[in-house]
């Protein structure tokens, strides 16, 4: 009977974790969302903040996953032929995964045009010529007579 319980327990904590998982990339695609309005509007500290957010948010996954990975394959070998709830949420993951890489190609993508724009905003911007003085010319004194 222990031996149930161990395996019902295995499941509990992978389903646990894959629900964790994924409510970390709904907050990862909901970042990414409020990311590419940030670069649309060209906010630069709510971009670093968001750039900043979303690195911890992938440390937090990766860090999840590592947790998954063991209770997988304990999950696997307790139940070989799958059980109903596990394999719809890896599903789920599955395609979020698929969601944050291509909203994160296209801010990147984003982040590229508007970093071109700005290059040719800055190549447009020219130094205004300045007249010449008639007396640049003009040779400068070298002496000068406090006599009078």
């Amino acid at each position: 009977m222990e031996s149930q319980e161990q395996k019902i327990a295995v499941l509990n904590r992978l389903r646990e974790m894959l629900l964790r998982q994924r409510e970390k990339f709904q907050s990862y695609l909901v970042l990414l969302e409020n990311e590419e309005r940030s670069i649309r509007e060209g906010d630069e500290d709510k971009i670093a903040a968001q750039a900043q957010m979303e690195s911890l948010i992938i440390a937090e996954i990766f860090s999840l996953k590592k947790v998954v990975e063991p209770l997988r394959e304990l999950y696997q070998a307790s139940y070989p032929q799958m059980e109903d709830s596990v394999p719809p949420l890896e599903e789920t993951l599955s395609r979020m995964q698929e969601q944050v890489a291509a909203r994160n190609l296209r801010n990147r993508m984003l982040l590229r045009e508007q970093m071109a724009d700005l290059r040719l905003e800055v190549l447009s911007l020219r130094r205004m010529p300045t007249l010449r003085s008639p007396f640049a010319a003009a040779v400068a004194p070298r002496l000068v007579d406090i006599t009078t």
